[in-house]
């Protein structure tokens, strides 16, 4: 296994703290958090190394590219953060031995809340005064084994300990090719992987989007954001419950010089998929962007930004507790990361698994914690919007191109 370093930004106390005042994130984190020194320092070193490629990632938000940590809060018009997420899915709970985070965004999520608490089927819409009250005697290291088992996204406060951002796997030889040539095959939703995509199609990498007929990206619900992050994207519509629409997403991929997905190891399996075997012989880079990682322990948990970021220790204390930093902040973080990733191992060679997990990210910047300087800007969207990307647009293009 290799370690992918990453170099942080240097800078002084008070230059960070105005960044971070001038990026949106300040105005979504409670008050009376301070400033997240070592996240600051990361974010603005990855953006400089990207940028220094031809990214452009400082001139599209504020505060030298800070302003990705914000910039859904910003085109969802999202409000702060504290116990509750900005999304209002996610909140930090108190178990009888300290805190954890549950995320509750899908109708499955909340259909699991009476198995995972071992309780009666719930009569009231709302689940979760019930769950504060039963979570307060348990720990929250059996809250979360039982959310594991039913696949619900929940993790203790700081439970990571593992702080490598990057964990990249060699499995063979191949040349190194400027960025400007590659096709990136991009299987991922929502936001860190999509980011992660966007920084590549502004480096000049031909970028194609997979979506399936069955399932598309959620983030379309909220087209401005869905926009800004794949209007530089080609969009492809498979079905990939069918045998032929596997054959051609895995002909796809054969084509790709990067490959991102975020999806957790056994869903792709269970197409057939293996990972390993696929960037053996095909990718030179496969991306795998997970909430806890590829290991033995984590490859079957579920995870998103605001929990994994509780996960890996990277909340702020309110007055009374751990709360939340700006908007599922390890999302954005990860895809910066693992666009730095890619970046580095495409173009000076070989076969490379990346693993990526949201939890380890934030773990790496969770600490040095300094005083704020002034108050906070509100977020504001990228000054390129991007474009719309209707749903399988590109798909007959695409598939025609491909070795038969």
């Amino acid at each position: 296994m290799h370690e992918l370093g990453v170099a942080d930004l240097s800078l002084d106390h008070s230059r960070a703290a105005d960044l971070w005042a001038a990026s949106g994130a300040q105005w979504l984190t409670d008050h009376r958090v301070e400033v997240p020194g070592a996240l600051v320092r990361r974010v603005l070193g990855l953006v400089r190394d990207l940028d220094a490629h031809g990214a452009g990632l400082a001139g599209i938000v504020p505060a030298e590219g800070l302003g990705l940590l914000a910039e859904r809060s910003a085109t969802m018009g999202l409000t702060a953060s504290g116990r509750t997420s900005c999304g209002g899915a996610t909140r930090l709970v108190r178990a009888a031995d300290g805190w954890f985070a549950l995320s509750l965004a899908r109708d499955d999520d909340h259909a699991c809340v009476p198995a995972w608490l071992g309780i009666d089927p719930l009569r009231d819409e709302d689940p979760w005064p019930t769950i504060e009250r039963v979570a307060a005697d348990r720990t929250a290291a059996d809250l979360v084994a039982q959310a594991t088992l039913l696949g619900l996204p929940c993790a203790a406060a700081g439970e990571t300990a593992e702080g490598r951002a990057v964990i990249a796997e060699r499995l063979g030889h191949r040349p190194g090719r400027p960025v400007g040539d590659i096709t990136v095959v991009s299987l991922a939703s929502l936001w860190a992987g999509p980011l992660c995509a966007d920084v590549l199609a502004r480096l000049g990498a031909h970028v194609v989007t997979v979506e399936s007929t069955g399932r598309p990206d959620g983030a379309r619900g909220a087209p401005a954001f869905f926009e800004a992050l794949h209007g530089r994207s080609a969009s492809v519509e498979l079905d990939l419950a069918s045998a032929e629409g596997r054959r051609s997403l895995l002909a796809l991929l054969g084509t790709a010089d990067v490959v991102i997905e975020g999806s957790r190891p056994r869903a792709l399996e269970q197409m057939g998929i293996d990972a390993r075997e696929v960037a053996g012989s095909g990718p030179g880079v496969w991306v795998s962007i997970t909430g806890h990682g590829r290991s033995a322990g984590a490859r079957d948990r579920v995870g998103f930004g605001d929990d994994c970021a509780v996960a890996g220790g990277l909340v702020g204390q309110g007055a009374a507790g751990p709360v939340f930093v700006a908007d599922a902040v390890a999302d954005p973080l990860a895809g910066l990361t693992a666009a730095h990733a890619a970046l580095s191992l495409v173009t000076t060679g070989g076969r490379w698994l990346v693993d990526v997990a949201l939890a380890r990210v934030s773990r790496s910047v969770s600490g040095d914690w300094i005083p704020r300087t002034r108050d906070a800007d509100r977020p504001v969207p990228r000054s390129d919007p991007g474009a719309p990307m209707p749903l399988g647009r590109d798909t007959d293009a695409v598939l025609r191109s491909l070795p038969t």
